[in-house]
């Protein structure tokens, strides 16, 4: 090695272990001249001590040496930690293949045939060194990841927290102010019939637009509470075996009055064994709402087409309108708590209703889609039919 030139630092270190100075000399001279850092040894357990010092990237390693022979030292080379994953490469003249498959069950990566071939050396280290870099560039990039998901599952969690405490503070408020709400109505109910005996017309119109505005209030606490029980699970023990042609049934009937109102034409197809186990109040409301966001956006003698079929184990319920519809770009965003489209905005309602839709939807293994109706929408929830 001159003095004038010093290896670059950076350059892999190849360990060399042989008993024969000769051999040692000509191998030294040839990876030398590669740009290749070399150590050497001269027995098996030089060679144990200097593998866990130098931490070499590659070890060409002599078979037939006194004391520790080569296939030991590459036993004990793999059953230390520090050294287990550095490759080896037998420098023998044993050719049998029993032999090589020994060397190969210790742990070794290659064989290099004495006498030795300077340029089958070179070649074979540079591709094993080549197999050593990409190895450790896997294994960082592998640490990398591993960091980068931790980091990930850190900030999900955390997020997930945030979520749960603004959902926890949302809930309490709603459920402290929904009893001085009740109080502020039934006040409000009384005055409103006792100005009636008193023969004051004046005021009541006024009074009976704020008993308006308080029930809409009411109602919005009462889909948050609903909301939360679902988001934790306390709904499941509402589960019953329940006939959902009768639920179905039920909301179209109870909206038919409305749809008259609006000359809309409400229609009911059913088809299939429509009975599954689960919280008829929660799926009454979830169809109710359906209807009731139909009704909103139907066509003034247009028609609310609602189906319920039989699917494998889903039950669908569909609700078509002729309506403007929604837009692809905001279908993903309607089921969002207090989302409102650009079509909902001269329309009473605070963008829970399809929210608690899906929020039922999930509660029961099932979904909520929409589909173009052209023109008009088609909203499905879809619910497992058995728990």
């Amino acid at each position: 090695m001159s003095t004038t030139e010093p290896f670059d630092t950076d350059a892999p270190t190849v360990l060399v272990v042989d008993d024969t100075p000769a051999n040692l000399g000509l191998v030294v001279e040839c990876l030398e001249s590669n740009n290749l850092r070399v150590a050497i040894a001269r027995d098996g357990a030089e060679a144990l001590r200097r593998a866990e010092l130098a931490q070499p990237d590659l070890i060409l390693l002599d078979v037939m040496m006194p004391g520790l022979d080569g296939f030991e030292t590459c036993r004990r080379l793999k059953a230390m930690e520090k050294t287990r994953d550095i490759p080896v490469i037998f420098m023998t003249s044993l050719t049998r293949t029993e032999e090589k498959i020994t060397g190969f069950r210790a742990g070794a990566v290659d064989y290099i045939t004495k006498p030795l071939q300077m340029e089958e050396v070179a070649a074979r280290v540079n591709t094993h060194l080549k197999l050593r870099a990409l190895q450790k560039l896997q294994e960082e990039q592998n640490i990398q990841l591993q960091r980068e998901v931790r980091t990930r599952q850190q900030a999900e969690e955390a997020l997930i927290e945030v979520i749960h405490g603004v959902r926890n503070v949302s809930n309490a408020i709603a459920h402290d102010l929904r009893t001085p709400l009740t109080e502020l109505r039934a006040r409000l109910e009384v005055l409103t019939l006792t100005l009636k005996r008193q023969g004051n017309e004046q005021v009541l119109p006024e009074l009976e637009v704020a008993l308006t505005d308080v029930d809409r209030v009411i109602s919005i606490f009462n889909a948050l509470l609903r909301l939360a029980e679902i988001d934790a699970g306390v709904r499941r023990s509402g589960f019953v075996p329940s006939d959902l042609e009768t639920i179905v049934s039920d909301a179209v009937e109870f909206y038919q009055p409305v749809a008259e109102l609006r000359r809309v034409t409400l229609s009911l197809t059913v088809s299939g064994d429509l009975v599954a186990v689960a919280d008829p109040l929660l799926l009454a409301q979830a169809i109710g709402n359906l209807i009731d966001n139909a009704l909103k956006f139907a066509r003034d003698g247009g028609e609310i087409q609602v189906s319920a079929a039989r699917r494998g184990d889903m039950i669908a319920i569909s609700v078509a309108d002729d309506g403007p519809g929604i837009p692809d770009a905001e279908k993903p965003k309607v089921t969002e708590r207090f989302y409102r489209g650009d079509a909902s905005r001269g329309t009473p309602g605070v963008g829970l209703g399809l929210a608690l839709v899906k929020s039922v939807a999930t509660l029961h293994r099932g979904s909520l889609d929409f589909a173009d109706n052209a023109p008009g929408l088609i909203a499905t929830l879809s619910v497992n039919c058995c728990h």
